[in-house]
């Protein structure tokens, strides 16, 4: 297929429909960013959330826009570490989405290129990205941008690992763990109005 005539920008609060039309066209069911399906599709929900993310300032939301100003791709650009003890300044890349007719037409590496100059700009030698692991498209296609494997994260729902970890006959220890967590709460929330004077 033939490269598009694409521009890679900040996306901006005028975009959330185009950015909500963009996820919607594709299955956010089959776990691709997280490994899990989204939970809420609805327009409404993509739309907080990208409104969210281009309004908080610590992550960077770029938009790929055709000639027609449609948006055929986006992904979400956050500075950060490696990790809690390696401190190796990162430009962390996730959500990486391209509409699916526009695929294979060099719009991921023209968001990919941006990525590039935004982590120049920030003085950041290291670019990493997230793709679901089952994902295998999204994890060859970071594989020939040179991307390798860094760390394979593995996610459970407490309910499993209270199961597996021999918790599951105590649901009154959980009940004591939960209120003295209010407790510590409240006793923290009213040492502050005391020093506040309130």
């Amino acid at each position: 297929m033939s490269r598009m005539n694409v521009r890679v920008r900040p996306a901006d609060l005028s975009d959330i429909s185009g950015l909500v039309a963009l996820a919607q066209s594709l299955d956010l069911t089959a776990g691709m960013f997280s490994g899990r399906p989204l939970v809420d599709t609805t327009a409404e929900h993509l739309g907080e959330r990208f409104a969210e993310i281009i309004g908080e300032g610590n992550r960077t939301l770029l938009a790929a826009v055709d000639d027609a100003g449609g948006i055929v791709g986006l992904l979400v650009a956050r500075q950060g570490e490696v990790g809690a003890i390696d401190l190796t300044p990162v430009l962390h890349v996730s959500h990486l989405m391209v509409a699916p007719k526009q695929r294979r037409r060099g719009v991921g590496r023209m968001l990919l290129t941006a990525v590039v100059h935004l982590a120049d700009e920030r003085g950041v030698d290291h670019v990493l990205a997230t793709a679901g692991s089952g994902s295998r498209e999204a994890n060859r296609y970071l594989a020939r941008l040179g991307f390798a494997p860094l760390v394979v994260h593995r996610i459970a729902a407490t309910s499993v690992l209270r199961r597996a970890l021999g918790m599951a006959d105590a649901p009154e220890q959980i009940a004591v763990l939960r209120r003295a967590r209010l407790v510590r709460a409240n006793r923290t929330g009213f040492a502050a109005r005391v020093r506040r004077g309130a």
